[in-house]
């Protein structure tokens, strides 16, 4: 029997509003969802002493005002972070804990795609603590999904937490894609945007797989997508979005 996918929604605001506020941290939640987004993605890795932050990059550089690898950091040491980034209205911003980014979101009844983003080496114990906090706190009758480009990492989900929706993440679509979905016993398949052609699209959504893609900033790629079967959409730009396109 084909899976039973989860449209999150139609725009997905991919690490919050974060075409206009700090990716990754709560002022880009906020702000997403003043916008209207019912449904947020954000990325997840874990400190030196294994505890979730939201952040995309094994770095901190590009995002905040620290140094070398988030993995290397402890907790306290990236609470006293500035993840404002580029972001110069937002200087003050903290680095947000998983915890955190999930009270908000369930405080706003807001629907989560939660990536887990390992850096390579700690696919397992990143999924662990990323599991854990979800399973701790996160409603049931909140949309989640959890995915993520590490087989690993999606493994350890669905031994932990396998009521929960999963989602495969990669580039292209390779070859096994439908093989690969079926042992991880995932709902959705999750892809970039320039690499889904139509023959793929459709066979996708023949097998019963939610179909989204990453990352639309223009409101005619977006609609380009959906008139090929896809779901929803992954933006940076969540309020353009959502003022051309149903959300749900």
């Amino acid at each position: 029997m084909a899976p039973s996918s989860n449209n999150l929604s139609r725009v997905v605001a991919h690490r919050g509003a974060s075409a206009d506020a700090p990716e990754n941290t709560l002022s880009a939640l906020n702000l997403a969802i003043e916008y209207g987004a019912n449904c947020v993605e954000v990325d997840a890795m874990i400190s030196k002493d294994g505890v979730a932050f939201l952040h995309h990059d094994d770095g901190l550089e590009r995002c905040t005002n620290g140094r070398g690898y988030v993995c290397a950091a402890s907790a306290s040491e990236l609470d006293a972070l500035d993840a404002s980034g580029k972001h110069t209205q937002f200087a003050g911003e903290p680095l947000p804990r998983l915890s955190a980014a999930l009270d908000l979101l369930i405080e706003k009844k807001t629907g989560l795609n939660l990536e887990i983003k390992p850096t390579p080496g700690l696919e397992q114990a990143t999924a662990a603590a990323v599991v854990a906090e979800l399973e701790a706190t996160w409603p049931s009758e909140l949309p989640l999904i959890i995915s993520s480009f590490s087989k690993d990492a999606l493994e350890v989900a669905q031994a932990l937490l396998p009521n929960a929706q999963r989602a495969l993440i990669t580039c292209a679509v390779p070859p096994d894609w439908e093989n690969t979905l079926k042992a991880l016993e995932c709902t959705n398949f999750h892809m970039a945007a320039e690499l889904l052609n139509e023959t793929d699209a459709k066979a996708i959504k023949a097998a019963g797989y939610g179909l989204y893609c990453y990352t639309v900033n223009e409101v005619s790629q977006a609609h380009r997508l959906l008139g090929m079967g896809v779901d929803g959409v992954f933006t940076d730009k969540p309020k353009l979005l959502l003022n051309e396109i149903s959300a749900t």
